[in-house]
């Protein structure tokens, strides 16, 4: 449970700007919000008008109250949590996002912040992700809405795959809840540059084609009906025709119904089918996946952003952008604040 409150006699004081609580039970709590806020001021901002100090007080208390809400995702507990907390690199760190939290009174960056510190301490004991994330928290504050869209879009789309993706109507809802979000953003060629200038990225000369992502990754949903013959030719136990071959009673074909070519292969492996057949079945799978023109004019003409992001990838820099690792975990912070999933990015830095 997380809460405001002060130290008492069960309690330990961590020096993480004197804001956050250890109690024996575990428990992390802020308190002293307006201590904070007169210690940072003093250090670090100095003499300032009335109305300034007003508008840094209010940041911060905005900050703090997301960063509560964050703290209940926290993984580590009792003594590995004060070991991380009381640490040097945490404390800087730490200080780092109250004072950019504090020039803002932007509610998106406050939850960003909050995030990124959350995964900071419970990524603490791995050394590459811990810098990371040391570098997100100084990065994020430099980013405006746009280039935060632009390098989680790019992500998104050139990096991720969605698993909840069973059918073209979840197709659809995906483009809708996840990519919409991230699609209406200024472009200009200032705006790339400057994701560059702050290592979230670099454009490139070479480029990724989004339509040939798609269908690698979503091939199922871009697949031809196959001949009764093909498939029955190739002699498939009979648990293996029930469980991901559907006949399509109209036009008297069969569908294969599993999401793309990887994953029939490993399906097929599992079932310790034959490798030859698993050769001429992985072959007439990717024989009757549309070609990318095809593929093109379903996902323009039979979505309703369609069209808009694969225009937003030919005539942008997007599709040449490549994120670094400092980028990739700040498009996945964003991510999470906006569409409300968490995204596992160990994949991608580990």
């Amino acid at each position: 449970m997380i809460s405001n409150q002060k130290s008492g006699d069960s309690s330990t004081n961590l020096q993480a700007g004197k804001n956050i609580v250890l109690n024996q039970n575990g428990t992390i709590a802020l308190y002293s919000i307006e201590e904070v806020s007169k210690q940072l001021m003093n250090s670090v901002f100095g003499e300032l008008p009335a109305d300034t100090k007003k508008q840094i007080e209010s940041n911060q208390k905005s900050y703090f109250c997301t960063l509560t809400e964050n703290l209940g995702k926290l993984i580590k507990q009792g003594e590995d949590l004060k070991k991380v907390i009381s640490s040097p690199d945490f404390q800087f760190i730490s200080k780092t996002a109250a004072i950019t939290a504090s020039r803002s009174s932007s509610l998106e960056l406050h939850k960003n912040l909050s995030s990124l510190i959350t995964q900071r301490i419970n990524n603490d004991d791995k050394d590459l992700k811990k810098i990371v994330y040391d570098e997100a928290i100084s990065t994020i504050g430099k980013l405006t809405v746009d280039q935060l869209k632009i390098i989680t879009l790019s992500y998104l789309l050139k990096h991720t795959s969605y698993s909840g993706i069973r059918s073209w109507e979840t197709y659809i809802k995906y483009f809708e809840t996840h990519i919409k979000p991230f699609i209406d953003f200024n472009h200009t060629m200032a705006a790339f540059q400057h994701i560059e200038y702050t290592g979230c990225g670099s454009v490139g000369i070479s480029s990724w084609d989004l339509v040939a992502i798609h269908r690698q990754e979503y091939a199922f949903l871009f697949l031809n009906l196959v001949e009764k013959e093909q498939i029955d030719n190739l002699n498939l136990p009979l648990e293996i025709k029930k469980e991901i071959i559907t006949l399509d009673l109209k036009e008297d074909k069969f569908m294969i119904r599993v999401k793309n070519e990887s994953d029939l292969e490993t399906y097929l492996k599992r079932k310790k089918i034959d490798v030859e057949i698993i050769k001429k079945l992985t072959v007439i799978y990717r024989n009757h996946i549309k070609n990318n023109e095809e593929i093109k004019k379903k996902i323009t003409t039979e979505t309703s952003i369609g069209k808009k992001i694969l225009d937003l990838w030919d005539k942008t820099d997007i599709s040449h952008l490549s994120l670094t690792s400092v980028g990739i975990a700040i498009a996945a912070s964003y991510f999470e604040q906006l569409v409300g999933e968490k995204i596992d990015i160990d994949i991608w830095i580990n």
